[in-house]
């Protein structure tokens, strides 16, 4: 990787497997990614398009400035509150519609990626909250997949009765 935006791009699924939540859903189905191991947890699905929630926030609104709704408005149920199964079930049309929006966002991170050099990762743009840099919002954002990976992983091995992965 010479560049950083190619770093950036592998950062976001293009290689890092700890920031691809299709690879950790995989063979999972409808029932399994709404299961929960108790009434007051957030089952995987709710991880998954938590990830596409707050990636639109970091990319759309911090740093590429978008004004308004981000996301469609079902799925608010993603955002920073937490969501019982029934909420989510509600909100949202089908799993494969929600699974489809979280491709798309994922395309247009990669698609504004696409537009840095390497010197405007460096830029702290008027919307980028807290002062910090295009490249700090993009590793955080990174971080934060990473952080919500590891929750589908604890719930895919409690759902298939198997070892939690170490890292």
């Amino acid at each position: 990787m010479s560049t950083r935006a190619e770093l950036t791009h592998w950062m976001y699924d293009r290689g890092f497997w700890y920031t691809d939540p299709f690879r950790e859903i995989k063979g999972l189905d409808e029932a399994q990614l709404f299961w929960v191991p108790a009434p007051n947890s957030l089952c995987a699905l709710w991880h998954v398009g938590h990830i596409a929630h707050r990636e639109r926030l970091h990319i759309g609104r911090f740093l590429q400035g978008i004004e308004g709704p981000l996301n469609p408005p079902a799925y608010d149920v993603f955002g920073h509150e937490w969501a019982s199964v029934s909420a989510v079930r509600e909100a949202i049309g089908s799993v494969d519609e929600v699974l489809d929006w979280v491709r798309g966002v994922r395309a247009e991170s990669h698609a504004y990626i696409d537009t840095l050099n390497d010197d405007d990762f460096d830029q702290v743009l008027e919307t980028c909250e807290f002062g910090l840099s295009v490249a700090h919002w993009l590793q955080i954002t990174a971080c934060h997949t990473a952080l919500h990976i590891g929750r589908i992983q604890m719930l895919r091995a409690l759902i298939e009765g198997t070892p939690e992965r170490a890292c």
